[in-house]
């Protein structure tokens, strides 16, 4: 996770107590127990212990070591202890063990033998890191590591829904014991876990060897239009599926003889619903404020194809990119028949000078 996504992080800690925010939030990591589906075993998960998630969001920011610990001791980091039940229903301990993440995983399996551990993902970003999974033997020997790179492809990658800081990239995965085989579950249709709707591909990895038994390849490519993504232009916070896509990333040239630019006040002139972005609450919180320029393609029946953004501020750009996927123009002409166009509309985001007035819209 590289340090611009902790500083957003970071911002979303100072600003909580007077922003709602639909987002991640990161409450202190706890004490867990995961059990195996039989009750035969379970793992006994016990956390770095953090002065705070400010003190460790802050730490990461200024790349200090041992980031946030609340002892600075090397062995304060996170721990796993295997137990097996007894004859007489209670359990012992059998290993105790290091694990990899920083400060704690997000989840855990056990195996119905006993004889593998898997966990899932970091506290505070899911899906980054080269620790998303990561295959342990029940004494603590590590069999394997994966990043979500190490999986899949990076086209793959980023037909994945997002919030702020975390891929949300799995569903529920299980152990096939039988044939001693873990299978993933990822995200297939684009859509978030919780979503009724959302499908999942299955990923299956040996065990014993964490050998993938399907090679690396472009498993989604009917969610993408391109290979690269502007990176500013991620979804409103609170949309992590957005209706079309983006275009092509701002570094790449736009330019095309399917489709002819014109230029910003034809657009707005011919334009019939033009719906204005969400004021973001971490960008209220912030008091951030700045014009997003956002460059569209737009069909000869007036559609929005795909969006992106130019410039503007990183909490502003997505929710503006958001919003002009919506709107809706009338068909746009060149030598007399609807055309292919392409143009770009300026948003402006301005917070009144009272204090955090809750009704400041953008404007155009």
């Amino acid at each position: 996770m590289n340090r611009s996504v902790f500083s957003i992080a970071l911002t979303l800690l100072l600003t909580a107590a007077f922003a709602s925010v639909h987002a991640d939030s990161w409450a202190l990591p706890k004490k867990e127990k995961y059990f195996a589906p039989n009750k035969k075993y379970y793992l006994e998960v016990t956390p770095k212990k953090l002065k705070s998630q400010l003190e460790y969001f802050g730490d990461k920011v200024q790349g200090t070591s041992n980031a946030g610990a609340l002892k600075r001791a090397t062995e304060n980091r996170a721990k796993g202890a295997f137990y097996a039940r007894r004859a007489d229903g209670g359990y012992s301990k059998k290993w105790e063990f290091p694990l990899l993440n920083d400060v704690s995983p997000v989840s855990a399996l056990v195996s119905n033998t006993g004889g593998y551990i898997v966990t899932f993902d970091n506290w505070h970003s899911l899906g980054y890191g080269d620790d998303v999974v990561v295959i342990y033997r029940s004494d603590g020997a590590l069999v394997k590591k994966f990043g979500l790179e190490d999986l899949l492809t990076e086209g793959d990658i980023e037909t994945l829904p997002r919030s702020v800081s975390s891929i949300q990239w799995g569903g529920e995965h299980y152990i096939d014991d039988a044939n001693g085989i873990l299978i993933l579950k990822v995200v297939s249709n684009g859509k978030s876990s919780w979503d009724n709707d959302a499908k999942y591909h299955e990923l299956k990895i040996e065990l014993p060897t964490g050998r993938p038994l399907e090679s690396k390849g472009d498993l989604f490519p009917q969610l993408r239009v391109t290979s690269s993504v502007d990176a500013g232009t991620t979804p409103a916070l609170s949309d992590t599926s957005p209706a079309k896509p983006v275009c092509a990333s701002a570094e790449e040239s736009f330019d095309s003889r399917e489709f002819v630019r014109v230029p910003s006040a034809q657009l707005y002139v011919k334009a019939k619903e033009r719906p204005l972005p969400a004021y973001p609450p971490i960008a209220k919180a912030v008091r951030a404020k700045d014009t997003v320029i956002v460059e569209m393609l737009i069909s000869e029946t007036g559609d929005v194809i795909c969006a992106r953004s130019l410039s503007g501020h990183p909490l502003l750009r997505g929710v503006a990119v958001a919003a002009a996927l919506k709107w809706k123009f009338e068909p746009i002409e060149a030598s007399g028949n609807p055309a292919k166009v392409a143009g770009t509309v300026a948003i402006h985001f301005k917070l009144a000078e009272n204090d955090m007035n809750p009704n400041n819209q953008p404007r155009y």
